[in-house]
């Protein structure tokens, strides 16, 4: 999935509590790559935290087909 400044993402976490996922919306305000250019944490606007990949944040990805129905 490519990540742009300016999307609107939704990330989840289920690593804590696999049957209540925690899910953020928002725009993507900074992204940081890892060596192998896979993304290593990602910010979003009005949110001070970073989200880390390796702490268990993940992308929903959007079906585009659904969003236009």
């Amino acid at each position: 999935m490519q990540v742009f400044l300016g999307d609107q993402v939704t990330l989840v976490c289920d690593k804590s509590d696999e049957e209540n996922p925690t899910f953020v919306t928002g725009q993507v305000s900074g992204i940081v790559l890892d060596p192998n250019k896979k993304v290593h944490r990602i910010y979003i606007h009005n949110i001070l935290d970073a989200f880390y990949m390796s702490d268990g944040w993940k992308f929903v990805e959007h079906d585009e087909e659904a969003e236009d129905e």
